[in-house]
């Protein structure tokens, strides 16, 4: 059953049923041409031993009447050198092809771990978004990029520990060939020896398991205080940050080493009481069965080559139960993507580009949060229509985002139904609806490494540089781009880049302009600008819906930003309770008369 599994788990990985096939195949020719190499040294010992370098024809060996057959029929002649010659061939080609069984693991493992690498990334960003709710972003980074690597190499283990125990139950037989009785009193001897160490083994399961989890909790330690600099040394807490830091590196350091030290233990243990047996056999040998001398000669020299092999073994069996904690992390991440992925209707329609969206209907919208026992949105129904330049205001915790986030695909709702142009949007591969729309969201997201110009043409491939500059002038970001030192080409350095939240938010803007979908949603697109940036971008957004036709869509925490929107949407607890135009609203709507008068 356990090896059933582990198949099973290394065609998950991405290993061949062939692969696998051919690997042991490789090892178990290797291992039956190393042993008749070693094989033919026993006539060999006997003729020098009995008869001097001159006495082959005189030797009675089946191994020599095998040889002698095989060498007359390729036309040479029986010799000593001959002997030697077809010994050490046997033995440099079962060297060969254990090479190419580690050249073919060794290639296999980088693949593994470069596809599986890609699959994670794949099926992180196919997720469902109430995976991103729950995923905690420092888990999936130390889990992909620390974890994956020592679960491939757990998961391809077990091809090295087969590897071993054929090798091994080669030598074994080859022994028993020897002498069957010094083998079994061998085997049963080392048998005993070996209850000790093994116990290490076994110890190294838990000991794995515990060093994935705080390897894990260091390194969402560290990735969620290192996006939060203003806030630690603000709150003036720098010292404490640093002492438990110091706890959690020095758990995970008491746990490397006892992973290691079990480790070692084996290698200190194991061996003594391999070369012991070995001796003691000797001993028995000599004394007790009197087996020859060049027969206990070529005997001592298997036992002596099975030790490094027996060490392996176990030390192969040790790095398994090892990585069962880096594999277990990486069966769960693989299992909550799956479990999480989004779900959709193929495309049943001959429809490959939504060019204009005249309207954009919601049709009794429910939405929960999978942590919350409340609807986040509840029966919300509305039609947008082109050009239409539609703002959603509100008291925090409303629903604002969460309304955005069902309307561009982002979340998929609990009930109810969305239309694009009064087609049902199930209807479509879900690639294509978010096309449709231009987002902005509160706080930029700018990725490390790349230039201002890749930042503004991202989602957008071969735009022209004049497209570029557009774009930045639209959104006003044209001026300060001009006054950076490689201007469009200076390369950013992610959402430290030395730019102001109003120098970001203009750029991403800018972004989002670019991208020219039918429909642009704004997240609070005025929060970082001044007073005048803030006056010209309105004004900009509405010369957009004038000359494009756009259906543009603003959530604005600030309402006096938006008195001039063309509507007015408010929400309330997850309902829509009042829409109109700014004067209509003053009238009807009780909290925007409120929110007005506050201003």
């Amino acid at each position: 059953m356990p090896m059933i599994i582990w198949k099973k788990r290394l065609n998950n990985y991405g290993l061949s049923n062939f692969v696998i096939f051919l690997l042991m195949a490789v090892t178990i020719i290797s291992v039956i041409s190393e042993i008749i190499s070693i094989g033919m040294f026993i006539p060999l010992f006997e003729l020098i031993s009995q008869y001097g370098i001159g006495g082959l024809e005189n030797s009675n060996s089946d191994i020599v009447r095998y040889v002698d057959d095989f060498v007359n029929f390729i036309g040479l002649e029986m010799s000593i050198e001959i002997l030697l010659f077809l010994s050490f061939s046997l033995f440099v080609f079962s060297k060969i092809l254990l090479y190419t069984a580690t050249y073919i693991q060794a290639y296999y493992y980088g693949f593994i771990v470069k596809n599986m690498k890609d699959r994670l990334l794949h099926n992180y960003l196919q997720a469902d978004s109430l995976y991103y709710d729950t995923v905690g972003i420092g888990d999936f980074t130390h889990s992909s990029s620390v974890e994956l690597p020592s679960a491939v190499a757990g998961v391809m283990m077990p091809i090295k520990l087969i590897i071993s125990v054929i090798s091994g139950l080669g030598s074994v037989i080859f022994l028993l060939f020897l002498s069957p009785q010094l083998t079994l009193v061998s085997i049963f001897v080392a048998a005993i020896g070996i209850l000790l160490p093994y116990r290490w083994v076994k110890a190294t399961t838990q000991v794995g398991r515990k060093n994935t989890r705080y390897s894990s909790i260091v390194t969402s330690f560290l990735l969620d205080r290192l996006q939060s600099p203003r806030l630690v040394r603000l709150s003036n807490t720098p010292d404490l940050e640093e002492r438990n830091y110091t706890f959690l590196t020095e758990k995970q350091r008491s746990l490397t080493l006892a992973i290691q030290l079990l480790k070692a233990r084996i290698s200190l243990v194991l061996e003594p009481i391999i070369i012991g047996i070995s001796l003691l056999m000797f001993y028995v040998a000599i004394e007790l069965i009197k087996m020859p001398i060049s027969t206990l000669l070529l005997y001592m020299i298997v036992i002596l080559r099975i030790v490094p092999i027996v060490t392996n073994t176990l030390t192969q069996k040790q790095g398994i139960n090892r990585a069962i904690g880096p594999i277990n992390a990486i069966d769960k991440l693989l299992y909550s993507m799956k479990k999480n992925s989004k779900k959709y209707i193929p495309n049943n329609f001959p429809v490959h580009k939504i060019s204009t969206v005249n309207t954009l209907r919601l049709e009794n919208i429910n939405f929960r949060y999978s942590n919350n026992s409340v609807n986040a949105l509840s029966n919300i129904s509305h039609t947008f229509n082109a050009p239409v330049l539609t703002a959603i205001v509100g008291p925090s915790g409303s629903g604002k985002t969460t309304f955005v986030d069902i309307i561009c695909g982002y979340r998929n709702p609990a009930s109810g139904l969305l239309f694009i142009n009064g087609t049902n949007v199930n209807k479509y591969n879900p690639e294509l609806i978010t096309s449709l729309f231009s987002y902005v969201p509160q706080s930029p997201q700018i990725f490390g490494g790349v230039t201002v110009s890749d930042h503004i043409s991202y989602g957008r491939p071969n735009t022209t540089k004049e497209e570029i500059i557009n774009a930045s002038k639209l959104s006003g970001a044209y001026d300060f781009i001009k006054e950076l030192p490689e201007e469009f080409d200076t390369i950013l350095s992610g959402n430290s880049s030395g730019l102001s939240g109003g120098q970001k938010q203009r750029l991403d803007l800018s972004r989002a302009l670019l991208r020219n979908s039918p429909i642009i949603i704004m997240d609070e697109p005025t929060g970082n600008l001044d007073l005048i940036s803030e006056k010209n971008l309105m004004l900009n957004i509405k010369n957009i819906r004038k000359v494009t036709g756009k259906i543009i869509i603003i959530i604005a925490h600030r309402v006096y930003t938006i008195i001039d929107a063309d509507q007015i949407i408010v929400l309330e607890n997850g309902e829509i309770s009042g829409v109109g135009t700014h004067s209509e609203l003053l009238i009807s709507n009780s909290w925007y008369k409120q929110a007005i008068a506050q201003l």
